[in-house]
């Protein structure tokens, strides 16, 4: 017989191990180096977040772990849109190199997870540097952050008995959530840009003038 601590313990096992399938596989990114990024972020973060929130307004939760469980495809199509997002920012920012997959995971969840990510990241006078850790110690926070996020899954589903309702209010709460992982990658790849040396990066004007003629 499955006990509710099984389903929870299925729920956080399974996120975790999704999530970690998710930041191991860097999404690659289309777009270019900008020398003045901030306009053609804020434009990719909005797209994002307007995409994440339509596929977030269509899910239907049921109740419980159990309802977690069984739409956690659904759940990880959002984190795929946010994850692409950061990987985005960080090429705009000509930073996709650097995109490790503790970066990953400080992007996608400090908003909502700080308090567990403090072996990830680490404050030097205005920066905030990510550090690397070991497989094992990244799979033992992402228990913990799945465990968090598929908690408040279960809390809105609560709402989700007047249908029109739970969907406005799914889709709004994952428009704020993409918008902050937005502003946690730009700040992130800012910082990073202001410490490098100057390279030599397109405009975006001068991007869209050169694919013309190409």
């Amino acid at each position: 017989m499955t006990t509710k601590n099984d389903t929870k313990e299925n729920v956080k096992d399974k996120l975790a191990s999704v999530l970690f399938d998710l930041i191991t596989d860097i999404p690659d990114s289309l777009h270019i180096p900008l020398s003045v990024p901030e306009e053609k972020v804020k434009r990719l973060t909005q797209q994002a977040a307007l995409k994440a929130a339509t596929v977030s307004a269509t899910l239907s939760v049921p109740a419980g772990f159990t309802g977690v469980l069984t739409s956690i495809p659904d759940i990880v199509a959002v984190w795929k849109i946010q994850a692409q997002l950061v990987a985005d920012i960080a090429a705009t920012y000509g930073k996709l190199a650097l995109l490790s997959r503790e970066a990953m995971v400080w992007c996608l969840f400090r908003h909502s997870a700080a308090s567990l990510l403090r072996d990830i990241a680490v404050r030097t006078g205005s920066r905030i540097v990510v550090q690397k850790i070991s497989t094992t110690a990244l799979k033992a926070i992402l228990q913990k952050v799945g465990l968090k996020i598929s908690t408040k899954f279960v809390g809105k589903t609560l709402v989700r008995a007047i249908p029109a309702l739970g969907a406005l209010g799914n889709g709004a709460y994952t428009y704020y959530d993409t918008n902050e992982v937005g502003k946690t990658a730009a700040a992130y790849f800012k910082a990073l840009s202001d410490t490098d040396a100057p390279v030599p990066v397109e405009t975006e004007e001068t991007a869209e003038e050169n694919s013309g003629e190409s």
